[in-house]
């Protein structure tokens, strides 16, 4: 009976309080940081009505702070749109920041400092303080781009006192100057940041420590590198890219004081945090799908009543006219049926995929960028927003196919020759298949070169791919062409990438070059397998205009065993 009395007495507090969270407003919702009832509840609403240029700003925001960039960026792009339409220019500012926004969450940068250039002008002189808000974000994506300048330009625009008072400002002022090396002022900013907040205490530490680094002052540097960890173990909102920041610091201290044996530690555990990060983006990427699917529920659900309003008029209409119309009716439900059968069977075959990438990509470790990874279950999601059924499907399945490889391969410390050109290839099939200008491949490799029999460290050369394809050819890029040469002589298995784009120097438009992680870990990784097969390896990056020419070439001494066949 007791039991009987709790049951009932907790369904109508239950009750209660959806009532209650029904009543309240978009706004009340987001002010008490309800986001997923926000979206929740302006979904719903959109299935019966258009949604109010406010409520469009509310779900733009939620979708924002719950991760969701994908589904932030689309009705951002809605309320961009409506604005226009009512010619609400106070509004059609508010929604420029949240595209921006959303463009630099998702990475976009390129695509956010164009889009950014392309608004400015529309602000007029009483949308200052929204101008100001949009230099925030601008002046980040010139950062991310390395156009350290154009940044430090950009934020010297906010020059509204209770903004440049802002820790987000202080902070990210600092890291303009850092980018423009003036040290010692971008030291004075930072402690200015803690000053004024601790709540990225281990952030601040970590990129002082770095300032300090880049002065040669390394007791100084390992002092606040030491003080970052102890605050990121106290600080338990900490992300991982926290988390990597500080230990690449400690890899770059103990690299320049030649500790090799400390800085190699530290590679282990930066594989380890980017293992992480990846897994967190697939599990975003996941839920911005299901997401999608549950908005295209609604959007059938949504039709389904517009045409039972249709069967009220048609009952009124004479004989003859009402089989037209039901007919036609029954067909427009058939095909809308099964356009939902083929979705949710498309939807339940990637989040197949999805799951088997989550399960098993822990074997990758740092093979494979996961920034190539993330962009294709993008394309995917692009496709798929938009309708483009089989061209998903195709890219669907060549990217099964490099997963496929890629996984078999990432369990062996040596693959066949043959098998890796292989995953190349496909890796290069589908950049150009989310291109808008294609680029040339060609593959030479020397007649005497068994490919079957002779066998190589998986994901070496891929890489040295992708950087000529990302840095190499911008959007506008016409007849690129990458030319990959295997060659071996005097015992030497030589690896030659050639592209004829922009070039080293071209490419970082004059910014100091300077040598990345990753590229850092490929070169020990060439050291270490050299040692255990006894093969000389090497790595050399050149810019083509050193010989009258236009491009970037890598030369690769790869580490190599040749297999014996079983006579």
């Amino acid at each position: 009976m007791k039991k009987l009395k709790f049951i009932i007495t907790f369904l109508l507090c239950s009750l209660i309080y959806t009532g209650l969270k029904a009543q309240q407003s978009p706004k009340e919702l987001f002010e008490a940081r309800d986001f997923e009832a926000v979206i929740d509840t302006l979904t719903k609403k959109s299935e019966l009505k258009e949604l109010s240029l406010e409520e469009l700003f509310y779900i733009t925001k939620s979708y924002g702070r719950t991760r969701q960039y994908s589904n932030g960026l689309v009705f951002s792009n809605k309320m961009t749109e409506e604005a226009m339409r009512l010619k609400d220019t106070t509004n059609l500012v508010r929604a420029f920041n949240l595209m921006a926004e959303n463009l630099i969450d998702l990475n976009d940068i390129s695509k956010g400092i164009e889009y950014c250039e392309k608004v400015a002008p529309v602000f007029r002189k009483k949308d200052s303080i929204e101008f100001q808000k949009l230099c925030f974000k601008w002046g980040m994506m010139y950062y991310h781009n390395y156009e350290y300048k154009k940044a430090h330009e950009t934020y010297n625009k906010i020059t509204l006192p209770k903004y440049r008072k802002l820790p987000l400002f202080t902070n990210n002022y600092a890291l303009t100057l850092m980018g423009l090396e003036k040290w010692d002022e971008a030291i004075t900013y930072l402690k200015k940041t803690m000053q004024i907040s601790n709540r990225n205490n281990n952030v601040n530490y970590s990129n002082i420590g770095f300032a300090y680094l880049k002065q040669e002052k390394y007791k100084k540097a390992k002092i606040y590198l030491d003080s970052a960890i102890s605050s990121l173990a106290k600080n338990e909102n900490a992300t991982l890219y926290n988390k990597k920041n500080i230990y690449s610091n400690y890899f770059l201290l103990y690299k320049n004081q030649q500790k090799l044996d400390e800085a190699a530690e530290y590679i282990d555990t930066i594989e380890a945090v980017n293992e992480a990060i990846f897994k967190q983006k697939i599990s975003e990427k996941i839920k911005a799908l299901e997401t999608s699917s549950k908005q295209l529920e609604f959007a059938n659900s949504r039709e389904t009543t517009l045409k039972k309003q249709v069967k009220i008029i048609d009952n009124r209409l004479a004989l003859a006219e009402k089989q037209k119309i039901w007919g036609a009716f029954l067909l427009v439900v058939l095909i809308v049926i099964l356009l939902a059968v083929l979705f949710i069977f498309k939807y339940r075959n990637i989040i197949t995929a999805h799951v088997q990438i989550q399960t098993e990509q822990r074997l990758l470790r740092s093979q494979m960028t996961p920034h190539f990874i993330f962009n294709s279950l993008s394309v995917i999601q692009g496709m798929i927003l938009n309708k483009e059924d089989k061209k998903a499907i195709i890219y669907l399945s060549k990217f099964s196919k490099l997963l496929r490889i890629i996984l078999e391969n990432s369990r062996e410390k040596l693959v066949p020759l043959k098998e890796e050109l292989q995953a190349l290839q496909n890796y290069i099939d589908l950049q150009n298949m989310s291109r808008e200008n294609s680029f040339k491949y060609l593959l030479k490799v020397d007649e005497n070169i068994d490919t079957s029999s002779i066998s190589v460290p998986p994901m070496l050369m891929q890489p040295f791919v992708e950087n000529a394809i990302e840095h190499g050819f911008n959007t506008n890029f016409e007849n690129a062409e990458i030319e990959h040469q295997i060659n071996f002589t005097d015992n030497k298995l030589i690896c030659i990438i050639k592209d004829n784009g922009l070039g080293i120097y071209a490419s970082k438009s004059g910014k100091k070059s300077k040598k990345s992680v990753s590229t850092q870990i490929t070169a020990e990784r060439l050291k270490i397998m050299s040692k255990e097969l006894h093969v000389e390896t090497g790595l050399t990056i050149q810019d083509r205009s050193e010989f009258n020419e236009q491009g970037t070439i890598v030369t690769l001494t790869l580490p190599y065993k040749i297999e014996q066949e079983d006579a």
